[in-house]
């Protein structure tokens, strides 16, 4: 039987993608536990019930390891199902209001995800590269819903984006949450709220 039937690369596909998540989870346990520095592959790969050669054949090095963080940050907080729904409103007010669901998301389902990365990028540059991808990766979805927004016919304020970004940061939301004991509902209340009247016209 050849081995590239559908039904079978599916499977090694499904098999591969929780290989890998198997592997993102002890590390982003361990990091969380010891700090990147001193958590070595073998660590994570006994953690992880694999091999380090396997470790090393999917991600590359310990960095690839921190990078796909990034991809797992993504999927727990639900980002692909949220972009997704972007493409189905041209509503100005739900698009904002799902910017605020992203930011509720990450934070609540990936809080140790964003602490580990702001608090380590000052004195790690691996740390510090990764960083700068979720940045990167948030600011296009952010410009992506704001795009959204101009071309349903909404004039927006300039530098939307920036303003967005802004008051979808990690300060912003542990000020309110984690000093102000605001709930998570609470948050994504009034962040829609603030976004809509920061941004539209």
């Amino acid at each position: 039987m050849s081995a590239d039937l559908p039904g079978i690369v599916r499977l090694r596909d499904r098999r591969e993608a929780l290989t890998l998540r198997t592997i993102l989870t002890a590390a982003r346990g361990l990091f969380a536990e010891h700090g990147y520095a001193r958590t070595p592959i073998r660590l994570i790969a006994q953690e992880a019930g694999v091999s380090p050669q396997t470790i090393y054949a999917h991600f590359g090095s310990k960095a690839g390891v921190l990078g796909g963080l990034v991809d797992l940050l993504d999927d727990e907080a639900g980002i692909p199902d949220l972009v997704a729904e972007t493409q189905r409103t041209d509503d100005p007010v739900a698009l904002l209001g799902l910017l605020a669901q992203v930011a509720r998301q990450v934070r609540e389902r990936c809080g140790d995800i964003v602490t580990m990365l702001s608090s380590g990028a000052a004195v790690d540059p691996d740390i510090a590269a990764t960083q700068a991808e979720g940045t990167r990766r948030n600011r296009l979805g952010v410009e992506l819903v704001v795009g959204r927004v101009r071309a349903s016919g909404r004039e927006v304020v300039p530098r939307a984006a920036d303003i967005a970004v802004a008051l979808m940061s990690a300060d912003v939301h542990t000020s309110l949450v984690a000093e102000a004991g605001w709930s998570h509902d609470d948050y994504e209340a009034w962040l829609k709220d603030t976004l809509v009247v920061s941004l539209l016209r």
